[in-house]
C-alpha cells in the first residue's frame, strides 16, 4: 500500500542536496562541501519528538536544465507572479507526477542563486504542487559562499514563492540576524502531520514538537476567542510556559480579526469543500511563515482561535 511519507529533495546535480538532508536530520548548520556524485538517493528519517514519531523518507534527485522556452516562461512569470501561465508538461512528466502524488507530501526545491537559471527547474514541480497539493513546499537557496548584491532578483523569487504557496528559505542571506536557517527547514518538516505519525503514550497535548517555533501554534488546539486552553494539571514547567505565552499573545488579539478569519474559512468556503479549506490553511501558514516573529505569533494565535471557534 502506498504511504504518503516521502520528502522529495530536488535540485541540480552540482548542488549539495545530500548535505542539506544530513543537516536537516541532525539539526545542524549546512557546511560547504562537494555535492555527492550520486544523482539520486533514498534516505530514511524517523522523526522522533516529545509527542510523536513518524517514519519518513527523503527522496533526493537531480533536475535537468529546462529548454530555452521554459526558461523564458519562468523569467516572464517572475516579473508578474500573480499571473498563472499555462505550464507545458509532457505526458511522461504527467505520469511521473501522478505516480508520485500518492507518495510525496513534501517538496524541498534547492537552487544556487549564483546560477539564476537553476531556479527555473522549479517549473514542472510548480505544476505538481498545483495539481496534487503536497502539504509542505519549500524553496531553499543554498551556496558554498554567502550571496550579496542580488536583492532585486531575490525579491522576485520571494514574491513568486509567496504567490504560489512555497515557503522561501534563503540559506545564503548575508544578514547575521536572518531568520532563515536549516532549522527552519527542519521545523517545517517536523511540524507536518505525516500519514505515518504515531502519538506517544505519554502525550497529553497532541503533536507540538520540540523543534516547532513559537510562531507555529498548534492549529488543532481546542481554543476560542474568550478562553485559551489550559495545560494539563501535571504539565511540565516548559509546557506551562508555552501556554502562558499563548495566553499572553491571545490576550492581545483583536476579536474582530478572529471573527473575520473564521468567516473566511468556514462561511465563505462551502462546508463540503475540504480541499478548499486545506488550501486556505496552507496559504495562511505560508503567509505567517514569511512574517517577523512577533507578528507571526499573533497571526498564528488568530488562526488557532478562529479554528477553535468552529469547534464550539
Amino acid at each position: 500500500m502506498d504511504v504518503k511519507n516521502k520528502i522529495l529533495v530536488l535540485g541540480r546535480s552540482e548542488i549539495n542536496k545530500a548535505g542539506l538532508v544530513s543537516s536537516v536530520m541532525a539539526g545542524t548548520a549546512l557546511e560547504p562541501c562537494v555535492a555527492s556524485s550520486e544523482a539520486s538517493a533514498q534516505i530514511a528519517w524517523n522523526i522522533d519528538t516529545r509527542y510523536y514519531t513518524a517514519q519518513t523518507e527523503f527522496w533526493v534527485d537531480s533536475t535537468e536544465p529546462l529548454s530555452t522556452a521554459h526558461t523564458e516562461l519562468v523569467q516572464n512569470w517572475l516579473t508578474s507572479p500573480s499571473t498563472r501561465p499555462s505550464i507545458p508538461i509532457d505526458t511522461s512528466t504527467h505520469e511521473l507526477h501522478d505516480s508520485l502524488s500518492t507518495l510525496v507530501d513534501a517538496i524541498v526545491f534547492v537552487f544556487d542563486p549564483h546560477d539564476s537559471t537553476s531556479f527555473t527547474d522549479i517549473l514542472p514541480w510548480a505544476q505538481f504542487a498545483i495539481d496534487h497539493e503536497p502539504s509542505i513546499l519549500l524553496c531553499v537557496a543554498v551556496s558554498d559562499t554567502k550571496v550579496g548584491g542580488m536583492d532585486g532578483q531575490k525579491d522576485e523569487w520571494f514574491d513568486w514563492c509567496v504567490q504560489m504557496g512555497w515557503e522561501w528559505v534563503d540559506l545564503t542571506d548575508v544578514d547575521p540576524e536572518s531568520e532563515y536557517s536549516v532549522e527552519r527547514v527542519r521545523d517545517a518538516l517536523v511540524a507536518n502531520e505525516w500519514a505515518t505519525m504515531v502519538p506517544k503514550a505519554n502525550s497529553k497535548t497532541g503533536p507540538k514538537t520540540d523543534h516547532t517555533p513559537d510562531s507555529n501554534v498548534d492549529i488543532h488546539a481546542d481554543s476560542n476567542a474568550d478562553h485559551a486552553p489550559e495545560p494539563a494539571i501535571d504539565a511540565p514547567p516548559e509546557q506551562r510556559d508555552e501556554w502562558d505565552m499563548f495566553d499572553k499573545i491571545a490576550s492581545t488579539v483583536d476579536p474582530r480579526r478572529v471573527t473575520e478569519l473564521h468567516q473566511r474559512l468556514f462561511t465563505q468556503t462551502p462546508q463540503s469543500d475540504m480541499s478548499g479549506l486545506m488550501s486556505q490553511l496552507h496559504s495562511l501558514r505560508t503567509e505567517i511563515a514569511q512574517l517577523d516573529p512577533e507578528t507571526a505569533r499573533t497571526r498564528a494565535a488568530e488562526l488557532a482561535l478562529a479554528l477553535g471557534k468552529h469547534t464550539l
